[in-house]
Parts: C-alpha cells; sequence; structure tokens
C-alpha cells in the first residue's frame, strides 16, 4: 500500500468517527434543548454550540 492510499484511508477512517461523534452529541443537544432553553437565550445557545437560530428552534420543538 503506498503513502496515500493508507493517508486515505486513515483519515477517511477519522472522518467516519468525527461524523458519528457528531450525530450523537446532536442527539444530546436535541434531547437536552427544552432545559436548555429553559435557561439559556437562543443567542447564548448559538455562541456555545455553533447552531443556528434556526436549528434551535427546531430542537426546541422536538424537531428534526
Amino acid at each position: 500500500m503506498s503513502d496515500i492510499e493508507r493517508t486515505t484511508k486513515e483519515l477517511g477512517a477519522r472522518r467516519k468517527r468525527l461524523r458519528d461523534e457528531l450525530r450523537d452529541i446532536d442527539s444530546e443537544l436535541r434531547a437536552t434543548m427544552p432545559a436548555i432553553r429553559s435557561a439559556m437565550t437562543y443567542e447564548d445557545i448559538r455562541a456555545s454550540t455553533g447552531l443556528s437560530i434556526q436549528t434551535i428552534r427546531a430542537y426546541s420543538a422536538g424537531g428534526r
């Protein structure tokens, strides 16, 4: 296996792990958003998480 193939496989595996981790984190945020919203403003949540206001609203309503 060449260096480029090895690097590509390593990067691909890392990318897949990060996508899985992000999906898990999004699920946690979605599940806890009602409690988060009772303690924080949309802007505070956006600043802390990087989520858009639209996504925060959807998660708050139990959407997505």
